[in-house]
Formats: structure tokens, C-alpha cells, sequence
């Protein structure tokens, strides 16, 4: 088989032109770091890539969910602190009524401080987020966890006893709020309770060695302690669920770091191999120039 001078020009500009094409390209992906410039240049890679970027991309949104509940369990940790605080108060002010030696002026100047506090305590079961949405209010957080009824001079629980949830990782749902109806119970019993000792003792013709009086206190003691327990162990849930967000955190961010390093071994250019291939390149691309120029040298002449 004959081989012509035009087949072997051929031969050697395409051989040229290979290696020029993936020297320029190897040079792009040193100068950008990248090892892949297209999803070509490594199918199979490339896809590895893209599931890693779409779990990036869950972990940050976990992230920010984590954030939010987080915000939202502090504001009713703190909340649920300030109720317990000033239920102790309330305690302390129903132990000195109790006690049987009180005149009826003490009793009515107690009434007026536990007023006081028995509205501070109904400001903080309706305590509102940044976005305006009642915390205690289960998933009717558009509406007050708790009303007072003018009519009835009851307070009513107008939430519900559902909890809204939120994703914080892979499979794992965590409750983000605790509701007026477990802490108070479905009756609102202990501030009941208070608003009708209150408007007891403020009465001008109240009689204060009056047995029933002194058990009307004793009523309203018993369903304090009884609701102060359901405080505290509202508040110690909430840690707990802190305490599992931070640690899902740490989950979260070990997850990240191993799915940045996975990235970055398949995306970005090992600079080490690079330059050998790179001097490859070139030493092919020199071996075949010279080879063309041998080649176009040769002559019969030359043997004459």
C-alpha cells in the first residue's frame, strides 16, 4: 500500500491539532482550577457532583430551618421563664392570703398585685415571633393562644393543641412550638381560678375569716402548683429540643465537610498530574513537529 506525501501531511496536522486541542484545554483547567469544564469531560463524575450539590443544597436549607426553630424555642423558653417567675409571685401572695390573719384592706391590696400579675401572665402565653404569629397557638398561630371573655369573665384557650413542625435534617422532623392548651389545660383552670380570687378579695364586704374564702385560695393555690409543674416541664422540653438542634448542627456540618471534600476530588484540578500531563503535551506535540519536519525532509535524492 502506497502512502502519499498529502496522507502523511494529514496524518501529522490532525495528530498536531489533537494535542494543541488538549493542551489548551488542560491549560484553561489549570488557569480555572477546575478539572471539569463540561459535564463531557467526565460523565460519571459529573453526576457525582450534581447529587452532592443537591445534598449541599439541603443542608443549607436545614440550616436555616434549625436557625429559625431555634429562634422560635428560645423565645418561648424565655416566655415560659418569665410564667414561672411570675407564678411564683402569685404563690407567695396566696400563702400570705391564706394564712387566715390578713384584714380585708390587705387582702384587697394583694387582689390588685395579683391582677397585675395575672395579665402579665396572660401577655406572655400570647406572645407573638418577628412575623407577628402567635408562639403558644398551636398551627392557629394567626389567632391569640388565649382570649378573655367579658361576658362570661372567663379566659378561654382559643388555640390548639398541635404542634408545627419543621425538617432539620435528612429524615427528621422536630416540633417548633409547645401550645397554651398543654401548659394551661383546655379550661385556662389556674387563671380562672386567679381572676375570680381576685375579684373575691377587692370585695368591700369580704369577710376575710370566711372559711370559704380561705378555701377559695387554697382552690387557687392547688391549680397554680398543679400548672406551674406543666410550666417547668415545658421549659425542659424545650432544652431538650435544643440541645438535639445542636447537635443535629455538628450531624449537619460533618455531612457538609465530607460532601465539600467528595466535591472538591472531583472537581477540582489536581495541579500536580496536570503539570505532567501538561509537559506530556508538549513533549508529544514537539515529537510529532519533529517527525513531520524529518519526514518532509526525505528525498531519493538524497540517496543519489
Amino acid at each position: 500500500m502506497r502512502i502519499t506525501n498529502s496522507q502523511i501531511t494529514a496524518t501529522m496536522h490532525n495528530s498536531m491539532n489533537r494535542n494543541s486541542v488538549e493542551l489548551s484545554k488542560l491549560m484553561e483547567r489549570m488557569s480555572s482550577g477546575e478539572r471539569m469544564r463540561l459535564p463531557s469531560d467526565d460523565p460519571i463524575a459529573s453526576v457525582r457532583v450534581l447529587r452532592v450539590q443537591r445534598e449541599e443544597a439541603s443542608l443549607a436549607q436545614y440550616r436555616t430551618n434549625i436557625t429559625n426553630v431555634s429562634g422560635n424555642l428560645s423565645t418561648q423558653e424565655a416566655n415560659l421563664q418569665s410564667i414561672s417567675d411570675a407564678m411564683l409571685n402569685v404563690r407567695d401572695l396566696l400563702v400570705w392570703a391564706a394564712n387566715g390573719s390578713n384584714a380585708s384592706e390587705d387582702l384587697a391590696a394583694m387582689a390588685g398585685e395579683l391582677e397585675i400579675i395575672e395579665n402579665t401572665i396572660a401577655s406572655f402565653v400570647n406572645v407573638r415571633d418577628e412575623e407577628g404569629r402567635y408562639l403558644f397557638s398551636g398551627t392557629l398561630s394567626d389567632i391569640p393562644a388565649l382570649t378573655f371573655d367579658a361576658g362570661t369573665a372567663t379566659y378561654q384557650i382559643t388555640g390548639n393543641g398541635k404542634h408545627r413542625q419543621a425538617a432539620v435534617a435528612n429524615g427528621v422532623l422536630v416540633d417548633e412550638n409547645v401550645t397554651a392548651l398543654e401548659v394551661l389545660g383546655a379550661n385556662a383552670d389556674m387563671l380562672n381560678r386567679l381572676h375570680a380570687l381576685v375579684q373575691t378579695l377587692r370585695d368591700p364586704a369580704l369577710d376575710s375569716s370566711d372559711p370559704a374564702v380561705r378555701q377559695q385560695i387554697v382552690d387557687a393555690l392547688n391549680s397554680l402548683d398543679d400548672t406551674h409543674g406543666k410550666v417547668l416541664g415545658a421549659i425542659t422540653e424545650l432544652g431538650g429540643r435544643q440541645n438535639a438542634l445542636t447537635l443535629l448542627t455538628d450531624s449537619n456540618d460533618e455531612v457538609s465537610l465530607v460532601n465539600q471534600k467528595i466535591e472538591g476530588e472531583l472537581s477540582r484540578l489536581d495541579y500536580a498530574g496536570a503539570s505532567i500531563d501538561l509537559n506530556n503535551y508538549k513533549l508529544s506535540l514537539q515529537a510529532t513537529q519533529k517527525t513531520y519536519l524529518a519526514i518532509n525532509e526525505l528525498s531519493l535524492f538524497s540517496l543519489l
